[in-house]
């Protein structure tokens, strides 16, 4: 007798026999994700009652009620907007109860005008106003924009007040964007291996390759915490394509702090190692006192005697270094080969008050730089907090001379990404892409899909990945890969996933248990 399975029944099998054959296997699991929009306007609700009123528009001109007050809130719904929230001279701080309860990305919608338009808003439980102020516009042109303004805001009892500032104020909306719970079926690796960990120790920033013998080699940063003067690059090795790891050895370390090492393997066999060092505890007084010696061996010689970003090379597969050599850039995941054999960092600059993304190339092994191209550019390192900030880039090179770079935004928590099609000497303005993630770094398979692997900075905190079959243009959110979601704080991520000779993929990333110290962690599987 012949045994038909329904096609639901044969592609569920499928999935599940594949993902046993990958070292992957299916977890269940719950994460945070975005809602649906809510977009509210209901200005009318402003307190104190008194100060508002509510204009009805004939022909567009609005028509206020004769006994407002000489300082008032002005509510209008013309035509051209749902709503819309100005002032009238210096009114009172106006209160809004949206009603609100879940955590939240808050966007307000705003319309720019001539003269300038400026207010300050707050949630009721800060003390401090946030002041916005509209890009330019002119007498005959106006236009409206969105403005990301919080980012997770816990919305429970929370009110928001707006404050006059003797300027026009040009409010349409507030729209909610809340954070859910849902429960995912995710892919996680069958097997995680420990690369370092020992307590009492702190290794972070993690990166691997495969040199030309078939070994794997993890540098990270080894130090007694995630700020401190002892921070040095050490370096592990495996013979056995990550399932067991040799003892760590130091490979550079100064009596300053070194950080964010990265490691590839040329298409030459040379092998690449890259870090950075700076003063990271200077800015502590507590850390200062706490590292007394460190500190008054700094302050000898100099701060920033050490700092800066750098290479050194290595030709017999990770056994003996050349010296450091100096380089004008710098992101965590350093540089990559470019399709003419060269090297490539992209890193950010300061320049006018500003930070720029550039591309740095190398052509003997980082002896010597040429700017390449610039990336895009935004606010500074300052303006972090509230502003959106490319930060760590990551750059990687694609069939048909395009490339494409993904940056780090911590006030959006989204990935952001541009592309190029001339071989990255010229760039699209970045773009936010659906991974929710930081930071992340890019890795091609030889199928021509691209993996992503980046940290989880929420709950549940830990580590993920995601593929794209088309060359990045889209991500795909539904399969993605989940290593790890029992993270005990936010002191992990910093994936690098590198195709193994085989066909596989290594990847590794630092992570801490509930309550333990932060150690590095790789799994290998086939995606």
């Amino acid at each position: 007798m012949n045994c038909v399975l329904p096609v639901a029944l044969l592609l569920a099998w499928c999935i599940h026999l594949c993902a046993a054959e990958s070292g992957l296997r299916e977890e269940r699991i719950e994460s945070t994700v975005v809602g649906e929009p809510i977009v509210w306007h209901g200005f009318e609700t402003g307190e104190p009652a008194e100060s508002v009123a509510v204009a009805t528009d004939i022909d567009g001109v609005p028509v206020y009620p004769k006994d407002r007050p000489a300082d008032y809130w002005g509510v209008r719904h013309p035509g051209w907007t749902p709503a819309l929230l100005n002032a009238k001279g210096n009114p009172p701080d106006i209160t809004f109860d949206p009603g609100r309860e879940e955590v939240c990305d808050i966007y307000l919608g705003l319309r720019s005008v001539d003269p300038v338009m400026t207010f300050a808003i707050r949630l009721s439980s800060e003390e401090e106003f946030t002041t916005i102020t509209a890009p330019a516009a002119t007498r005959t042109h106006h236009f409206d924009f969105e403005f990301h303004w919080k980012a997770e805001a816990p919305m429970r009892g929370e009110k928001i007040v707006v404050r006059a500032l003797g300027k026009p104020v040009y409010i349409q909306y507030i729209k909610f964007v809340p954070r859910v719970t849902r429960a995912f079926t995710a892919l996680a690796p069958e097997e995680h291996y420990t690369v370092m960990r020992e307590g009492g120790r702190h290794f972070a920033f993690p990166g691997v390759t495969q040199v030309a013998n078939g070994d794997l080699l993890a540098v990270a940063r080894e130090g007694d915490a995630h700020v401190c003067p002892k921070g040095r690059i050490v370096l592990s090795r495996s013979t056995d394509l990550g399932k067991t790891w040799s003892p760590r050895e130091v490979i550079y370390e100064t009596p300053s702090d070194e950080r964010d090492p990265a490691i590839i393997t040329l298409r030459d066999g040379t092998v690449v190692c890259s870090f950075n060092t700076w003063d990271s505890w200077r800015g502590s007084s507590a850390l200062r006192n706490r590292y007394a010696a460190d500190t008054a061996h700094m302050e000898e010689v100099g701060w920033g005697k050490y700092s800066g970003s750098w290479t050194m090379f290595s030709k017999d597969q990770g056994k003996t270094w050349s010296e450091r050599h100096l380089a004008p850039v710098f992101s965590p995941h350093g540089p990559v080969q470019g399709p003419d054999d060269a090297l490539y960092w992209v890193g950010m600059q300061g320049r006018d008050g500003a930070e720029v993304t550039l591309i740095w190339r190398s052509a003997d092994l980082g002896l010597t730089w040429e700017r390449f191209s610039e990336v895009c550019y935004g606010p500074g390192q300052a303006h972090s907090a509230s502003t959106m900030v490319w930060d760590e880039p990551n750059i990687l090179f694609l069939p048909g001379n395009r490339a494409l770079c993904t940056f780090r935004v911590d006030y959006v928590g989204n990935v952001y990404q541009a592309a190029s099609s001339d071989g990255g000497r010229t760039w699209g303005w970045p773009r936010k892409v659906n991974v929710w993630g930081y930071p992340q770094q890019l890795c091609g398979l030889s199928d021509g899909r691209l993996l992503m692997a980046y940290g989880y900075r929420r709950e549940p905190l830990g580590i993920r990945a995601c593929l794209s079959a088309d060359q990045g243009r889209t991500w795909d959110m539904d399969r993605e890969i989940v290593f790890r979601h029992e993270g005990g704080n936010v002191d992990l991520g910093y994936p690098y996933s590198i195709e193994l000779a085989d066909g596989s993929v290594y990847t590794v990333y630092y992570y801490n248990d509930r309550g333990g110290d932060c150690y590095i962690e790789g799994a290998r599987y086939r995606p």
